[in-house]
């Protein structure tokens, strides 16, 4: 199947976000629109129909291109229609200031700018132009009513995968150690005291090698079991059939057979056989738990000491198979830098000694670009072998991989498997996905940055109320979970806060998200010929071009790069998000005439120079998330940023002064970086009536207040505002202090012990001065101690904070550190930033203790103990420790002394019982002594 004929949801999502409104115009909020209602129907049951059309389409997998032309123009339409409904949805949808009144009272509100009557005519004006353009479609109808006939595969083809099955050992690169460690786990009888049934699941995406690993694993191993098979599954499997196929391979006998189609029968008769024999299974490529389910049943718990491997490309799968304390979730990684080299001079030129020095440099860019995947590696030198001049390699370099190449089998094989991962995605996630090609190769993505722009764009939909930012967060971790994303870092509540995505995938998707006009990006200056519905600016753009482009249809714009100019707002009438993030040569006067985009939903000037927000940043009536959280120079935001109904998300610098009134702001769900001690009085009264608040962030700071009394009485009104919001939906209050000895506020219980405080940042003042108040705290989770130095016994105080997650502390101890068996029950991640003292963890230590991130400046570290290496840090005594981060701060150390500690480093790591994943950086590398010669 080539990858040219998917058809992505982009197609069924401007349609469905175009119904919903329609839906919406025939309610009685828009009584205005009586006199077109009848036309509004007849548009919603014409574009019904050609929705039914697209949503069919979808899950097609292979079209004819007959079928991909009419899916195309009906997108094209609905987008189109969309941008119509829009102008005369903005005529009547303008909320009353005043926050009461019908329809009638915002005409008047309008006063000179529409009578009613010119509003009914320019709406009638607008339906009349919908109504042409679906006539003629409709006359047209023939060309989107699907034929049956071609829907139906019309060549059988061979599943790709099958080549991993018989290719030969010697072909094969970097997947020794990796079989040779399942093979140990495997073969170790006393691994389980038992000797039962075990389970390996080798979790990965698509293209990493999961299917040759299982084969390797399983020819290893073979010999070992008196019975054996290896099925693959397909994504909708007939179940019959892939039982019957394991009862004839148990056997031994290609011929055998069931002779019935009754799977319990089946189940019966392989449970029968397999239940006094040792037997190895492979099941290949599983894409959901109720398939594993039903084969699992087939595999009788003996104590002959039997193995079930499975490969999937779903971790949550891949956790279902292995559902004994016994079993191992494998994470399959791709290959390293010499393993991937290897591989790939080798079927370009037998070893790379024999690549010519003209192609040196275009190898090493094609193998970063392949990021380690065997299958891209595989593909992409597949289709260099025949090509041996610098400007075809160039060419294959500066395209995007594979999908723009074509004719040939190894590419055809890459373009089918990741195709198979984006087609098993929901509809609602693949839109969602396609959204990730606007963003650079091996960009970092924050979550929240992601999901909001999901929010504004109309990707998440909710039912009844339904928190959509919670249910965006959903769609990101099960995008994560498919190995579809890759996540960076976890956070201390079990969610990755960033991600990236491997660059053969992300080609992948920009080549669907070019065929189905989803997203632009100026390659090469190259010119769009479609219309542009999201733009992302990579900051290397030719600007004659930019000014070249057609605009107005524009819903998104991304853009990246310090000095990037930006697009007039008179040519983005329909862009719902902005995003302009750490565009660092961004100013003023990038946003003087941002309050033209009276459609806009999402505006992120994070990262600017933006000192100053317009005026008339009320009129984006639309606005939903507001980001200008490290525009430091933002000292005061617009008093017309009450008038701001819908939004639910503004984040600022944390010295912000915010306008008084912001009770009208009754959406606001998230609010971050508050610094309650520059806010009015009349502000820190009214934050208490925000009654959707969720997640709230203040910074308690009192130096910009010179006299007590003063901040005594800010004090009062804001603890009685957090009081109030406690009652209602607050969930989540995040407080950051900066406290002095002498400004009244130590020694006492400033705030009460909130359910709803799950962080605490102390940037200033002694632990002890708060030691009652944080012990008193039942929800804390994440605690922050910067700069400040702690004593020994302080640290075994924060222990006894039974429900800590995380800790952070960066400052030293006045001693040498030694964590012992009591307190931190709960910790889950540890980062110590420490340069005099030392650290042991005694045996019983932070039993949950997963992650332990050390920042150690080697020039004043003195060890606890001592080993061979001159380090002992007593980390084998952390028993759930799974990750270890260490970062070497060089200044005044010597050359030999930060070796000697990367090299005790992976010594423990080597050591420990989980093998912990290791991760080293050196910071100041060129401060570093030199040795003596």
């Amino acid at each position: 199947m080539a990858a040219a004929g998917i058809l992505v949801s982009a197609s069924t999502w401007a349609m469905g976000s175009l119904l919903l409104k329609l839906g919406a115009m025939l309610g009685d909020e828009y009584r205005l629109l009586r006199e077109v209602r009848g036309d509004v129907r007849l548009l919603q049951d014409e574009l019904e129909a050609m929705h039914a059309f697209l949503l069919r389409m979808s899950r097609v997998e292979d079209p004819d291109e007959q079928a991909k032309l009419r899916a195309k123009a009906v997108r094209e339409m609905s987008y189109e229609i969309e941008d119509r409904v829009d102008k005369f949805m903005r005529l009547v949808d303008r909320p009353d200031e005043s926050g009461g009144g019908g329809i009638l009272k915002l005409i008047g509100d309008w006063g000179n700018l529409l009578t009613e009557m010119k509003t009914r005519r320019r709406i009638a004006k607008e339906v009349r132009g919908i109504k042409g353009q679906l006539n003629q479609a409709s006359e047209r109808y023939e060309r989107y009513k699907i034929d049956e006939s071609s829907l139906e595969p019309r060549n059988a083809k061979v599943d790709p995968r099958i080549v991993a099955v018989f290719r030969d050992a010697s072909e094969l690169i970097g997947i020794d150690g990796l079989r040779d460690d399942l093979v140990k786990w495997m073969s170790n009888e006393d691994h389980d005291s038992t000797n039962g049934l075990k389970v390996v699941s080798i979790v990965g995406y698509g293209g990493l090698g999961k299917t040759t690993l299982a084969n390797q694993v399983y020819h290893k191993l073979g010999a070992n079991f008196e019975c054996k098979a290896f099925v693959s599954i397909s994504r909708n499997p007939d179940m019959t059939k892939i039982l019957n196929f394991i009862f004839s391979q148990i056997h031994n006998k290609g011929e055998a057979h069931t002779g019935t189609r009754d799977p319990q029968l089946i189940i019966n008769r392989i449970r029968e056989f397999l239940k006094d024999k040792r037997y190895c299974i492979i099941i290949d490529d599983i894409w959901d738990i109720p398939t594993y389910k039903i084969l699992a049943c087939s595999f009788v718990e003996n104590s002959r000491g039997s193995r079930v491997v499975t490969t999937t490309r779903i971790y949550d799968v891949a956790k279902s198979c292995c559902s004994s304390d016994g079993d191992l979730v494998y994470n399959i990684k791709p290959l390293g830098v010499h393993d991937s080299k290897k591989l790939f001079f080798n079927r370009t030129f037998g070893c790379e000694e024999k690549c010519p020095p003209n192609l040196k440099e275009a190898s090493e860019d094609i193998l970063k670009k392949c990021g380690g995947l065997p299958l891209a590696i595989n593909a992409i030198s597949g289709l260099l072998v025949t090509r041996k001049t610098k400007e075809e390699w160039n060419h294959v370099r500066c395209s995007i991989i594979g999908f723009a190449q074509g004719k040939n089998s190894e590419v055809d094989a890459m373009n089918y498997i990741l195709f198979l991962s984006y087609f098993d995605l929901p509809l609602y996630l693949r839109s969602c996905l396609l959204y990730l090609t606007m963003f650079p190769e091996d960009y970092k993505i924050e979550r929240q940055r992601l999901v909001h722009r999901w929010i504004s764009e109309g990707f998440i939909r909710g039912e009844n109320g339904e928190d959509l930012a919670e249910l965006a967060e959903t769609y990101f971790h099960e995008l994560i979970n498919r190995s579809l994303i890759q996540p960076v870092d976890i956070g201390y509540d079990g969610k990755a806060p960033s991600c990236r995505i491997h660059d053969t995938i992300l080609d992948f998707l920009i080549h669907k998200a070019v065929e189905e006009n989803f997203c632009t990006q100026l390659r090469n200056n190259l010119k769009p010929c479609d219309r542009i519905r999201r733009l992302s600016l990579m900051g290397n753009e030719d600007e004659r071009i930019i000014e070249q482009l057609d605009l107005s249809h524009a819903r998104s714009l991304g853009v990246f790069g310090h000095n990037q100019r930006l697009p007039s707002p008179s040519r983005l009438k329909a862009l719902r998000v902005l995003d302009i993030c750490n565009c660092r040569g961004s100013g003023n006067h990038h946003v003087k005439e941002i309050v033209k985009l009276l459609q806009l939903r999402y505006l992120n000037i994070s990262g600017t120079r933006i000192s100053e927000l317009p005026r008339q940043i009320g009129d984006l009536k639309y606005l939903e998330t507001l980001n200008a959280t490290v525009a430091q120079e933002l000292s005061e935001l617009p008093e017309s940023i009450t008038q701001l109904k819908r939004l639910a998300r503004l984040f600022v610098p944390n010295k912000t002064k915010f306008p008084d009134r912001i009770a009208n702001m009754t959406n606001l769900q998230e609010l971050g970086n508050v610094n309650a001690f520059v806010q009015s009085l009349n502000f820190l009264e009214e934050l208490g009536n925000l009654r959707n608040l969720r997640k709230l962030s203040i910074v308690w700071d009192t130096s910009c207040i010179l006299k007590f009394d003063e901040a005594s009485c800010k004090e009062k009104r804001l603890v009685s505002s957090l009081c109030k919001l406690e009652t209602c939906k607050l969930r989540f209050l995040c407080i950051t202090l900066s406290l002095r000895e002498n400004d009244g506020f130590v020694g006492h219980l400033f705030v009460p012990d909130l359910s709803s405080i799950r962080e605490i940042n102390l940037y200033r003042g002694k632990i002890c001065w708060i030691t009652k108040w944080l012990i008193s705290l039942v929800n804390l989770e994440k605690l922050s101690v910067i700069r400040e130095e702690i004593e020994l016994e302080d640290l075994e105080m924060l222990g006894s904070i039974a429900t800590l997650v995380e800790l952070v502390l960066y400052s030293g101890c006045l001693g040498p550190a030694t964590i012992t068996s009591r307190g931190f029950e709960q910790l889950e991640r540890l980062r110590f930033n420490f340069g005099v003292a030392g650290l042991m963890f005694e045996v019983g230590a932070m039993p949950n203790l997963k992650k332990l991130d050390l920042q150690i400046y080697l020039s004043k570290f003195n060890p606890v103990g001592t080993t061979s290496n001159g380090f002992d840090f007593g980390i084998q005594h952390l028993s759930s420790l799974a990750w270890l981060r260490v970062t070497l701060y060089c200044i005044g150390a010597r050359a030999a002394d930060v070796e000697a500690a990367e090299i005790a480093f992976e010594s423990m790591a080597e050591a420990h019982p989980n093998r912990p994943k290791l991760e080293m950086m050196r910071l100041f590398q060129g401060d570093m002594l030199q040795d003596d010669l």
